[in-house]
């Protein structure tokens, strides 16, 4: 995924799936799915907003997907 609206587009249907129901598979698989397919190809300035929005995401699925969660913010949300 190479813009913004592309990572919007399949950002908002993966939330929209969730809220009607349609997702059949484990939480956390479908977690790790959107994390490879979105996250993982999104450009490294755009990565902190996809972040955001798989972690607000993961709240409502999983318990435990805030501070302590195995899916650690991008390098740029950090200070030096």
């Amino acid at each position: 995924m190479d813009t913004l609206a592309e990572i919007r587009t399949a950002l908002d249907a993966a939330s929209d799936r969730l809220a009607r129901g349609l997702v059949r598979q484990p939480p956390q698989e479908f977690l790790d799915e959107l994390w490879t397919h979105i996250y993982s190809g999104a450009p490294v300035d755009l990565q902190p907003y996809v972040w955001s929005r798989l972690m607000e995401l993961g709240a409502g699925l999983l318990p435990g997907t805030g501070q302590g969660s195995r899916f650690q913010p991008p390098a740029s949300h950090y200070r030096l």
